[in-house]
């Protein structure tokens, strides 16, 4: 289960903080003492700001989007997390998260008994097998159609 997220004021974020629209990140308006930045063990930028850590892509998000819903998460669509600027991140589901991580499966792999590769792809916890291949490029390929079709994230 995910963990709760803790709320950003957008006033508050628009007060503390100016968009650093080159490099992706925040400058500090005032009070340089109250915001002092971090990357955590995970690699993601976090600022300390009124006694609370922040992961610096969400605040990033809120300040380009006031009516951000603040219960969805923060996909880095390029899967840099260090990489902050505004057309870098999208809103989306956990799920939808999950499709863009690094570490996520690649969708084939050889069979054993050496007779090619077998692709596939998981949909909703479930595995769907999508053929055995001749190559690892044809085994690729079938999963990166799948992935079109099965892992759609939602425009917000």
């Amino acid at each position: 289960m995910a963990r709760p997220t803790r709320y950003i004021s957008y006033e508050r974020v628009r007060e503390v903080y100016d968009y650093d629209e080159v490099n992706g990140g925040l400058i500090i308006k005032k009070m340089p003492t109250l915001a002092s930045k971090t990357i955590d063990s995970w690699r993601y930028r976090r600022v300390l700001m009124d006694g609370v850590m922040y992961k610096v892509h969400r605040i990033v998000y809120l300040y380009h989007n006031p009516d951000m819903d603040q219960s969805l998460e923060i996909d880095h669509i390029n899967m840099k997390r260090q990489d902050n600027r505004i057309e870098n991140l999208r809103l989306v589901t956990h799920k939808e998260n999950m499709w863009n991580k690094i570490n996520a499966s690649i969708g084939f792999s050889y069979l054993p008994s050496g007779n090619g590769w077998s692709a596939y792809i998981s949909v909703d916890r479930k595995s769907i097998r999508l053929g055995v291949y001749d190559n690892m490029l044809c085994a690729r390929a079938a999963y990166l159609r799948a992935k079109k079709k099965y892992h759609v994230i939602e425009e917000r």
